[in-house]
């Protein structure tokens, strides 16, 4: 599934800081991400670039910070422009 179609017209582009048990530091950087505030409680993120991206959702609790955000535009591209 494609972020843009969830139709929210509140995207921003940023670096995700979350934690991670798994990795050495304790925490995961996800720089220049597609992101979402919602659902309620959640963070909303893209995984990568190009065809694989996913998306992966992170409860609030577990993000440490959210840094450089500035809004995103769909490409157009995508949505059929």
């Amino acid at each position: 599934m494609d972020i843009t179609t969830l139709n929210d017209r509140h995207l921003y582009r940023g670096t995700v800081t979350v934690q991670d048990d798994a990795h050495p530091s304790g925490q995961l950087e996800l720089e220049h991400r597609i992101v979402r505030f919602g659902p309620t409680g959640w963070l909303t993120v893209t995984t990568g670039g190009g065809d694989a991206d996913r998306i992966e959702m992170y409860p609030l609790h577990r993000v440490l910070l959210v840094d450089d955000l500035e809004e995103a535009t769909p490409d157009p591209a995508l949505l059929g422009g």
